[in-house]
């Protein structure tokens, strides 16, 4: 098989059309990536409409973009808490059928990202401590930067190191 660097040019900007991006925009400035592990290779990435946190039927608008495992894991959770995903007639769903699908769905999204939250913060913790240990003064730099506008961020005094 040859290379088709056109070919694969016109399929990397059609992924970006579907995920919403900006398709001229510099790749070094973030872009589309799952909201579950931050995969953001293109071809990674499921791009029909990103992942249906209630499932399509239950809610079509509410999506996130997810990469292709963590939609499927996603799925397989959604059958496991017996989320209907697809349409039936018999009977059809109500309103109540609906948004009790809506938060099971939403439940599922969002256990996981909790899960990797701690995860992430226990890496910062790690980091913290490393830091505490190795790098004298980097309190005082950190403390330097402004919080968010409205939030006052106290300085915190450099845990001794041991």
């Amino acid at each position: 098989m040859t290379a088709d660097p056109l070919g694969q040019a016109r399929r990397g900007r059609r992924r970006l059309d579907a995920l919403g991006a900006d398709p001229d925009a510099d790749p070094d400035d973030g872009g589309p990536a799952c909201a579950l592990c931050a995969e953001s290779r293109l071809f990674a990435l499921h791009v029909k409409a990103g992942h249906h946190v209630a499932g399509r039927r239950n809610d079509p608008n509410l999506t996130v973009p997810l990469c292709l495992n963590c939609h499927a894991e996603q799925t397989e959770a959604h059958r496991r808490v017996c989320l209907p995903l697809r349409d039936s007639v018999d009977p059809p769903p109500t309103l109540l059928d609906r948004l009790a699908a809506l938060l099971a769905g939403a439940g599922v999204f969002l256990t996981e990202l909790g899960e990797r939250m701690v995860a992430w913060a226990d890496v910062l913790r790690q980091l913290v401590a490393a830091l505490d240990q190795g790098a004298a003064g980097w309190r005082d730099v950190v403390a330097s930067v402004p919080g968010p506008p409205g939030i006052t961020v106290p300085s915190v005094p450099a845990t001794p190191a041991r």
